[in-house]
């Protein structure tokens, strides 16, 4: 007697709900695609600029 298999088991309803999140935060970032990456330049920036003043102040208090 051959098993019968459910098209929808458990694995399957992972992988969709998996498949639908990528699908959600592709369509969220699309939509706000320039505020993200507004977003992203000023970390980054700031960033950059902590390292760099204390990488000066360590400068000045080698001298």
């Amino acid at each position: 007697m051959e098993k019968q298999e459910y098209f929808f088991d458990s694995k399957m309803i992972a992988n969709l709900l998996i498949a639908l999140a990528l699908l959600l935060s592709a369509a969220y970032y699309i939509s706000n695609a320039k505020e993200i990456e507004d977003e992203v330049n000023t970390v980054i920036v700031s960033s950059l600029k902590d390292v760099s003043n204390s990488l000066a102040e360590q400068e000045t208090t080698r001298k």
